[in-house]
């Protein structure tokens, strides 16, 4: 019987990831049709320009790109879109094992090796965290790990945070982009080395308030009883951060939630359903602002899908403290090039 239902669990998990698939897509295919036919019924410029003789002639113009369109490296054939297609699968897997939805290696990835102008690298970085955590959740929903409660209150508080940074990230310079995102990676680096178990609330939860039990469905029960006066100020400031930078919020949501007294595998997962409420709104905002590549989103999203269920799967059963130190020195790496970007 549990033979069945997994088989089962297995058939439509596959379905909603081919939807998934399906409709990124089609997104793509339309909007690239839709800007063909916009650039072919818009007719060349005409400047007029004088000439040596003093008569006047008329020179036929390229057409100049829309104030929406980003400035960066552009797809240039099969092998890139491949590259770029393995390249989500990596950031999708490596996001949901250690629940951080991926935008923390999305944004820089777009910044360095494309030349992304820091706004469209954020925004486009939404589509993707978005996409990758809402695999990864309906992955962590067939363990039953997630706290839905605790998920829909703190994206609640962080909704309005999230559309606070989108604005904020269209107002800072470049060289203060580079130096918060840089130093973020720094913090974050040294958590994953050097921070292992940390808690705001006592470990006995016997006569602490709001005491939680959740039981997943390998047979695990986890009891806990999380601060939620400071979850909910903490994720109003995770959700500003998130908008800013286009991480989706789960490399500070993850520790922070394991920070006033969730389990970590609870966090983990709560923190991937927290992460689609909260990306949503933010891809929505940067969309009204025109702050959005679809090309890159839908090749970088579709991969990211597909490494975010095998990352949740992995996650059963990995012990994550080698993991840990291979992210962290990538996250190094990475900040010491935005530093050195820092004109």
């Amino acid at each position: 019987m549990r033979t069945i239902q997994k088989m089962t669990q297995k058939m439509i998990m596959l379905r909603l990831l081919l939807i998934l698939c399906g409709i990124c897509c089609g997104v793509w295919l339309t909007l690239n049709a839709t800007s063909a036919t916009g650039m072919a019924a818009r007719p060349p410029a005409s400047v007029v320009e004088p000439d040596t003789t003093g008569d006047t002639a008329i020179v036929e113009a390229t057409p100049q790109p829309d104030v929406g369109q980003t400035l960066h490296e552009p797809i240039d054939g099969f092998l890139e879109i491949v590259v770029l297609l393995v390249t989500g699968i990596s950031i999708g897997f490596i996001g949901t094992l250690i629940g951080a939805g991926g935008g923390f290696l999305v944004v820089p990835v777009l910044i360095i090796f494309y030349k992304f102008i820091p706004h469209y690298a954020v925004g486009t970085s939404m589509i993707i965290v978005f996409l990758n955590a809402l695999s990864g959740t309906f992955a962590y929903v067939s363990q039953r790990r997630i706290d839905y409660e605790i998920g829909i209150k703190y994206s609640v508080v962080a909704i309005p945070g999230v559309i606070i940074g989108a604005i904020l990230a269209l107002n800072i310079s470049i060289n203060t982009f580079y130096a918060i995102f840089a130093l973020l990676l720094t913090v974050m680096a040294y958590i994953l080395i050097f921070v292992d178990d940390f808690c705001l609330v006592r470990e006995n939860v016997t006569d602490l308030p709001m005491r939680r039990t959740l039981r997943d469905s390998f047979g695990k029960t986890f009891v806990y009883s999380p601060d939620m006066a400071i979850g909910f100020s903490g994720s109003f400031i995770v959700g500003i951060v998130s908008g800013l930078l286009g991480l989706g919020g789960g490399i500070i949501h993850v520790p922070f939630m394991n920070f006033i007294g969730m389990p970590l595998h609870v966090a983990t997962a709560t923190s991937h359903f927290i992460i689609v409420i909260t990306s949503f709104f933010g891809l929505i905002t940067f969309l009204g602002l025109g702050a959005v590549n679809i090309d890159y989103a839908v090749v970088l999203g579709v991969g990211s899908i597909l490494g975010a269920y095998y990352g949740a799967r992995a996650s059963i059963k990995t012990h994550s403290d080698m993991l840990k130190k291979i992210i962290a020195i990538l996250l190094v790496l990475l900040s010491i090039k935005l530093f050195l970007n820092i004109t």
